[in-house]
C-alpha cells in the first residue's frame, strides 16, 4: 500500500508514515521513490501503538461566537435566559450540503430568524418537547422543514455554545 492508504488506516499524517519507513518502524520498500509499505507490518505497529497509547480526549472545536448575538436577562424567578441569534454561520457545513443557492439562502434565512435558549434553571416539562433538551436548559424555536438541518443539529449547537460559554 501507498503512504497515504497507511496514514489513512493508521490514522497519523503521510509524513509520520514516511519517518516509520525511514526508521524501520514499518516494513517498507522504496520503489521508483515511493513508499510501498506492507499491510502487516503496519497491522502490527497500529496495534502495538493502541495498546501503549491512551485514549485521545476529544477536542472540541472552538465556535467563533463573534459572528452571533448573545444576550441574557434573568427573570423575576431568577432563572437567567440566554438567547443566541443569527447562528446560521455556525452551521455553514449544514448550508453547504444544500445544492441549490436559492434553497442554500432560504436555509440561512429561517435560521436567523429562529433562536437559541439557554436557560441556567432545569425544568422536567420541557422534556416533553421535541425542540428542547435537558429538562429545558437547550431549546430553540426552530422546528425544522430544511433540507439537511434537523432540530437535533440545532440543539447539539446549543449544547456547543453553552459549554464555551461556561468554559
Amino acid at each position: 500500500m501507498n503512504t497515504t492508504t497507511a496514514a489513512i488506516q493508521a490514522h497519523v499524517t503521510v509524513a509520520t508514515i514516511r519517518t516509520w519507513c525511514r526508521n524501520g518502524i514499518i516494513a517498507a520498500t522504496k520503489t521508483a521513490g515511493r513508499w510501498i509499505i506492507s499491510a502487516a507490518s503496519l497491522a502490527h505497529r497500529i496495534a502495538i501503538g493502541a495498546m501503549k497509547r491512551p485514549a485521545r480526549q476529544e477536542t472540541r472545536p472552538v465556535l467563533d461566537l463573534t459572528a452571533v448575538t448573545i444576550k441574557s436577562r434573568t427573570r423575576p424567578t431568577g432563572e437567567t435566559i440566554t438567547r443566541v441569534s443569527g447562528y446560521s454561520a455556525l452551521l455553514t457545513d449544514k448550508l453547504n450540503a444544500i445544492a441549490d443557492a436559492g434553497d442554500r439562502a432560504h436555509a440561512r434565512e429561517v435560521l436567523n430568524r429562529t433562536d437559541i435558549i439557554l436557560s441556567d434553571t432545569p425544568d422536567p416539562e420541557w422534556d416533553k418537547e421535541f425542540y428542547a433538551r435537558h429538562a429545558g436548559l437547550s431549546r430553540t424555536t426552530y422546528r425544522g422543514g430544511l433540507p439537511t438541518i434537523t432540530i437535533a443539529d440545532v440543539l447539539d449547537l446549543a449544547d456547543e455554545i453553552r459549554a464555551q460559554l461556561s468554559a
